[in-house]
């Protein structure tokens, strides 16, 4: 197992504070790209919300940017920002 120690504390790695928080920051800076491209991409998908969403994080989960968890939160967040209401299942747990 790989440990970091950051301030005398040691945690796993990726879980560091200030790796949690540079994680974050790349989150959130990818919510703050994905608004925009989102709306572009709307357009291609004849307004429907739901099927943009899906097409944009299976395309953001295939670049491997973040883990596939992060980009469903990622996807999340953006459609929250954007209010756009999705069915229930467009997005996974």
């Amino acid at each position: 197992m790989s440990i970091v120690e950051e301030a005398g504390k040691f945690y796993a790695l990726g879980t560091s504070p200030t790796e949690v928080i540079k994680a974050f920051e790349v989150c959130a800076d990818l919510v703050e790209q994905m608004i925009p491209y989102c709306q572009c991409k709307l357009v291609a998908f004849d307004g429907d919300h739901d099927a943009t969403v899906h097409a944009v994080l299976q395309s953001l989960v295939a670049k491997q940017w973040c883990t596939a968890e992060r980009s469903i939160w990622i996807m999340r967040t953006t459609t929250q920002r954007l209010e756009w209401h999705l069915r229930n299942d467009t997005l996974p747990d």
